[in-house]
């Protein structure tokens, strides 16, 4: 199911005013037959910035890539200057994600620095006096998409309103997108990384949703690592529910994504309803089962219970009232780019409507998780 256009990259937030990682570029290693071999030329590390209370903690990660912006296994040093805390590496050895827990002890600034093979990657603390506020933010957000959250990224202008929230609230949230891995990841700034996560077969359908978070796998390590709030859906395709059948197949995967998600609870996850079909290229009963899945991913039903999931209802937004009308539970009349061709992709207004209001519900969800 391919429903390609210009898409993004990653989207994630941290605490940060600086660019999210430090990269630094090393010499190529070649073999004995002039092949290149894969060395460690730059390190990612997350957060970049961030601030703790005395007397609690946060989980500095750094990510190791080659020359080809693949992820690659590597050796950390951790050091913390300006004794505002203390650290405890997490003695990855050949690992491509190490980390290092920072235990707040003074108010004051500290810098954790990770080194490897010459390279360095800082992140910079302030600690302030315990107030018996949440345990930590988060601030990096991120989203996993294709062509259509592509749209809601830039005809929505989410970096623009992410930025004026920043500006007005003295937060620091940061918005990161991964779209086709042929685009790969585009960082805080939208700018295009060169780096891709690799998704497992560029499938973000929910049959390949379910493969990224349920198996171990590079790009579910690197997402992890690198992103706070995780964001990700379909494609319109997707809303093409054949049978009950399908759809009852559809829940079991996001119920297993769910057992996952479980295990980190030092995440939050945005689970997202599919975009709708345009009336042109769908029928009745697709239709009703697309919003028959979308009203159980933002239900009770799938949400008590588990606190660090959460679901933007991305069909409800685009979607047509479930009313009884011949064209309901379709993609609006309004949000049509043509009202003569089955294109699904929805048009500039639905962008500029729907995307600030996705950028909004990723902050209030960053703001309101209390994660430990």
């Amino acid at each position: 199911m391919d429903c390609r256009s210009r898409s993004i990259v990653t989207v994630v937030a941290c605490i940060i005013a600086a660019p999210p990682a430090l990269l630094v570029t090393s010499l190529l290693g070649c073999d004995g037959d002039g092949a290149v071999t894969p060395v460690l030329t730059s390190l990612t590390i997350s957060p970049t910035r961030a601030t703790v209370q005395v007397g609690r903690s946060r989980l500095v990660q750094v990510s190791g890539y080659d020359q080809n912006h693949d992820a690659i296994g590597f050796t950390a040093s951790w050091s913390v200057a300006r004794g505002a805390g203390t650290i405890t590496p997490g003695g990855e050895t050949g690992a491509t994600v190490a980390t290092c827990s920072f235990e707040a002890t003074t108010p004051g600034s500290a810098t954790v620095e990770a080194t490897a093979d010459g390279l360095v990657a800082r992140c910079t603390i302030t600690v302030t006096e315990a107030d018996g506020g949440p345990a930590a933010e988060l601030t990096n957000l991120f989203f996993l998409h294709h062509s259509t959250g592509n749209g809601l990224i830039e005809g929505g202008d989410m970096r623009g309103v992410i930025d004026t929230c920043n500006t007005d609230n003295s937060t620091a949230f940061e918005f990161w997108d991964h779209g086709y891995n042929s685009e790969g990841l585009r960082d805080a700034d939208g700018v295009w990384t060169g780096t891709s996560y690799d998704i497992p077969g560029d499938n973000t359908d929910p049959d390949g949703l379910h493969a990224l978070w349920t198996t171990s796998n590079a790009a579910r390590t690197a997402i992890l690592a690198n992103h706070e709030v995780i964001a990700f859906k379909s494609c319109f395709p997707a809303s093409a529910i054949t049978t009950p059948q399908m759809l009852d197949r559809y829940k079991a995967w996001y119920r297993e994504m769910r057992d996952f998600f479980d295990t980190r609870p030092d995440r939050l996850f945005v689970v997202m309803s599919t975009p709708p079909l345009h009336r042109l290229a769908t029928n009745l009963s697709e239709a009703d089962r697309a919003r028959a899945f979308a009203d159980w991913l933002s239900s009770d039903q799938y949400l008590a219970g588990h606190p660090n999931v959460v679901c933007f209802d991305l069909f409800d937004a685009l979607a047509g009232s479930d009313d009884g009308s011949v064209r309901r539970n379709m993609l609006l009349w309004d949000y049509e780019g043509s009202h003569s061709s089955s294109d699904s992709h929805p048009n500039a207004l639905a962008n500029q409507t729907v995307g600030p209001a996705f950028a909004n519900f990723l902050i209030d969800a960053a703001t309101a998780y209390d994660a430990p």
